[in-house]
């Protein structure tokens, strides 16, 4: 179930400068997670991450520049709070400096004194215990509870990747009205007044998938649109938080 959400190495690494986004999410499936999507002067950019299966996976960022790949990087893992801090952080991201081959080598390579230490292996010892521990618990229960843990787990897992397929960044557009992106995410979770009199619509779900590895959970979503009710930008995953849905 995990699998399909990470991307194997030998294949994220062949990815190359110049891959159109289509062609780069078509080849990530799943595992593809849009960050953002945004205009600077006259430019269209859009982010996405995907999680490299080495150990539980490490996340990687790959930069678009009117749907051209044009460089990869090393995530930064920014936390918003705000979300008019935003385009500061997003001009950052695509003024960074490309991760050459060498240094996203080093990051991908598993912990072992030597490499780099990543996130997710200190999440792993609380989450992925936590994880083993449906096993671990249940292994002087009835056959009968064992099953039915495991149907609730791989329900949670094929909802996870429903939401994913649906509250994808990557599906909107610059520039499209409010009705068009209704009609893509459903009804917003909430409406935000952000600065200069533009509106966040927030898409999402608040269903608790609590067995799912946070890592690999869906991300909600917030559309900021401009006065005349169109999309000015996307941003979801690193660069949302679960604070503006509230």
């Amino acid at each position: 179930m995990e699998k399909k959400l990470t991307v194997p190495e030998k294949t994220f690494l062949a990815i190359t400068n110049g891959s159109s986004l289509d062609a780069v999410t078509n080849i990530l499936g799943i595992a593809a997670r849009h960050e953002f999507t945004v205009s600077e002067k006259k430019t269209n950019y859009t982010l996405i991450s995907c999680f490299v299966a080495v150990d539980e996976g490490i996340d990687a960022w790959l930069l678009f520049q009117d749907n051209t790949l044009v460089k990869k990087l090393v995530p930064t893992r920014p936390k918003p709070e705000d979300i008019e801090e935003l385009p500061k952080m997003v001009s950052k991201t695509i003024n960074a400096p490309a991760a050459t081959e060498s240094e996203m080598l080093a990051y991908l390579k598993p912990y072992n004194g030597k490499g780099m230490q990543h996130t997710s292996i200190a999440e792993n010892i609380f989450w992925g215990g936590a994880f083993a521990g449906v096993t671990v618990l249940t292994a002087g229960y009835p056959l009968w509870t064992w099953h039915q843990g495991n149907k609730e787990l791989e329900h949670e897992y094929e909802t996870n990747e429903m939401f994913l397929k649906l509250y994808d960044g990557c599906r909107a557009s610059l520039g499209m009205s409010v009705a068009e992106i209704d009609a893509l995410y459903g009804k917003p979770l909430k409406v935000l007044s952000v600065e200069n009199e533009q509106t966040a619509r927030i898409y999402g779900d608040n269903q608790n998938l609590e067995n799912i590895k946070p890592w690999l959970l869906f991300s909600c979503m917030a559309v900021v649109f401009n006065t005349h009710g169109n999309v000015t930008a996307i941003y979801s995953d690193d660069f949302f938080s679960d604070d503006w849905k509230k």
